[in-house]
Parts: structure tokens; C-alpha cells; sequence
């Protein structure tokens, strides 16, 4: 696997969702996404992208996202997340 490349496709994949507010981003907990992407140089990859509770359900969302070529590095892909925090109009003036 190219790993500039799948960092760089993994990147572009996840980006959307870093936009998404955390009530969109709860559809991946029962719903992961799984795409194929092709870098330029022609290779494909497998893409998930999925979602989790930190610790408890309603609070700070993680999502993880992870991206192989079908190769051995299936067994191990390269991945990124990030977590979004509910916001609670109650604490934000609304």
C-alpha cells in the first residue's frame, strides 16, 4: 500500500463528515459508511468510516475511519478519527 496516498485518500474520505454535527454523525453508529476509493495512481482502496460512543451513549462521539488496498495491510489499516462533543443548548445561551 501506498501509504501517502492512502493517508491522502483517507484524509479526503473523512473531511465531509468532520463537517457533520454530532446528531448527523449518530446515523454511523447503526450504519457505517464503506466506500472504494482510487488514488492516482490507480490503486483502490477499501474505505470505513464509523462512529462509537466514548463512554457514555448520547455524549462525545468517535469516528473512525480506516482505508486498505485488499492486500495483507487488510489486517491492519491505516486509519484516523476524531470525536465530536454534544452540545447542550441548555450550556450555550439557546
Amino acid at each position: 500500500m501506498d501509504t501517502a496516498e492512502a493517508t491522502t485518500l483517507l484524509e479526503q474520505q473523512l473531511q465531509p463528515f468532520r463537517a457533520q454535527s454530532h446528531a448527523d454523525l449518530q446515523r454511523l453508529l447503526l450504519a457505517p459508511v464503506a466506500t472504494e476509493a482510487v488514488g492516482p495512481s490507480g490503486r483502490r482502496y477499501q474505505v470505513l468510516i464509523q462512529a462509537a460512543w466514548v463512554k457514555t451513549p448520547g455524549e462525545t462521539l468517535r469516528v473512525v475511519a480506516g482505508i486498505d488496498d485488499s492486500g495483507w495491510q487488510r489486517f491492519r489499516p491505516l486509519t484516523d478519527a476524531f470525536e465530536v462533543a454534544r452540545r447542550d443548548a441548555r450550556h450555550n445561551g439557546a
